[in-house]
């Protein structure tokens, strides 16, 4: 009962808790800061894996919290939803229950600077995006906004608070890409459901600006992202040089490698679709879903965890526990993307 309850909730839609997780789908974030204040102490592994299961439970309770607001929604267009066979009472149940254990595995961060204040602004925008009478996911603009703030930036501030990192020039700047990286997704998530928003009267922002508008923000977003993901990988290397020096030489793989990827996807942005070019819907043999989730997603946060093992041999636990997590001991997983597939083709020829 108690692993089909875990597979039910907290597997919500196939496990998306692990693989659409706003605080830890950008955990390059935390293997910086380790990087930057050069962490000797486990207590670094302790706040690491507690903060790892504050944001699962916490990322399930806004996915349950939607899920509850949306049944009936959800129900006309014919989507999945893991309360269809619940009754009211016992859908707020679980999603009080994951609320309590997202606060139990808050309170060793409680006393953080401005934790609590970002944390009840994340629960707050969370809560009101799905839940009526306000309900902002209808609020068109507006409510792509708060959407962004509340699935993005609020999770990375929140990275941020716990791990006490502040800088005025790189919090910004990071900041800055996530909140991109956040409006590509939505935008994306607006646009695949369009035809279904309008039959259902969900006044969304696309609804409301039309499929062309969408889509053409949505290259924009796409583009601005790429190019603040290659001006956070600079502002990283050379704050992290100024601590370490000649750590430079380290961190200047990953950079030369991004430059080669951006600059081969700006020629071939202008020779593709819009389908083919957009990394929510390509596969993972395209160099567009390699720049926006594989790099920054997997190849970033596993080379930056291999330089705070450097600096620290126990902290490969994390590494390793991020391998397992991204499943990156699977073969036919790692031969399917897209640098491989390349070079298979190469040797083909």
């Amino acid at each position: 009962m108690l692993i089909s309850f875990i597979v039910k909730y907290l597997g919500w839609r196939n496990w998306a808790v692990l693989l659409y997780n706003s605080a830890i789908e950008n955990v390059f974030l935390i293997m910086y800061v380790a990087l930057y204040f050069r962490f000797s102490s486990p207590w670094f592994l302790f706040e690491f894996f507690f903060f790892f299961l504050f944001s699962m439970c916490s990322t399930t309770y806004g996915y349950l919290i939607n899920d509850l607001s949306d049944r009936e929604i959800d129900s006309q267009q014919g989507k999945q939803n893991t309360f269809r066979h619940d009754s009211t009472g016992r859908a707020v149940q679980i999603v009080a229950l994951f609320f309590i254990l997202s606060v139990i595995f808050a309170i060793p961060f409680f006393k953080k600077s401005l934790f609590l204040l970002l944390w009840a602004s994340w629960f707050l925008v969370t809560t009101f995006y799905s839940l009526k009478p306000i309900r902002l996911k209808e609020r068109g603009k507006v409510g792509l906004i708060f959407t962004v703030l509340g699935q993005r930036v609020l999770p990375a501030l929140i990275v941020f608070s716990t791990f006490g990192y502040w800088d005025l020039i790189t919090v910004p700047i990071l900041t800055l890409y996530i909140l991109f990286r956040g409006l590509s997704s939505d935008l994306n998530h607006q646009y695949q459901d369009f035809y279904n928003d309008i039959r259902t009267g969900t006044t969304t922002f696309a609804v409301q600006a039309g499929i062309d508008k969408v889509r053409r923000l949505l290259r924009i977003s796409l583009e601005i992202e790429k190019g603040m993901l290659l001006i956070c990988l600079l502002t990283m290397m050379l704050k992290i040089n100024k601590i370490v020096p000649k750590s430079i030489l380290f961190a200047l793989p990953v950079l030369l490698i991004y430059i080669a990827l951006y600059a081969s996807s700006f020629f071939l942005v202008h020779k593709s679709t819009f389908e083919q070019l957009n990394p929510f819907t390509c596969n993972r043999k395209s160099i567009f879903h390699l720049l926006h989730h594989t790099f920054p997603s997997v190849g970033l946060p596993v080379y930056l965890g291999i330089l705070v093992a450097f600096q620290n041999p126990f902290y490969i636990l994390i590494t390793l526990f991020f391998i397992v997590y991204r499943r990156l001991y699977s073969l036919e997983l790692i031969l399917n993307t897209f640098p491989f597939t390349v070079i298979k083709k190469i040797l083909v020829k």
